[in-house]
């Protein structure tokens, strides 16, 4: 006649037949439920066996609790195959934010930039010539003005300059 198995039986299983079922090396399993700290359930024929409940976790958990959350999001923290998928799924992303217009290619922000500073410099350097024409302001004054719109054209284009250098 045949012995019947209880369930706990089948679910406990050897770490060769562990590695042959989930794909993994021997010495892969070993470290893993060691690092786990899952201990053997009993022994059958001689050879450790383990229970399947608690194998499985220990096999496929990553070491989050060692890890901050920008560690886990870091690419270069990442297992190889993480990183593949992170960078494919980034350049994906990328190529479809730019077809749908949520991403300015950069050649295209810089010329708008450099149409909307043209726009703010000839504002400040043409308006000492319009208040004079409309003679709302002394000479005195207009000296004054012309000095003022000289410095904030001289600031905008120290920012402009420091914004560049912190892109490169």
């Amino acid at each position: 006649m045949s012995k019947v198995t209880s369930i706990d039986d089948a679910n406990a299983w050897n770490i060769t037949r562990i590695a042959e079922a989930f794909g993994l090396h021997r010495e892969t399993v070993r470290k893993r439920l060691r690092q786990h700290q899952v201990g053997p359930k009993g022994r059958r024929s001689g050879v450790d066996v383990y229970s399947l409940a608690e194998v499985g976790p220990a096999l496929f958990a990553q070491d989050v609790q060692s890890k901050s959350e920008n560690d886990i999001h870091d690419p270069r923290t990442m297992p190889p195959k993480d990183r593949k998928d992170y960078f494919q799924s980034e350049r994906e992303r990328l190529k479809f934010e730019g077809e749908t217009g949520e991403l300015i290619p950069e050649g295209e922000y810089r010329n708008d930039l450099a149409v909307t500073l043209k726009a703010v410099v000839g504002f400040f350097e043409s308006m000492p010539d319009k208040m004079e024409r409309l003679r709302l302001f002394t000479p005195t004054q207009l000296d004054q003005l012309e000095s003022m719109c000289d410095e904030f054209r001289a600031e905008l284009h120290v920012k402009v300059v420091e914004a560049g250098t912190q892109d490169d």
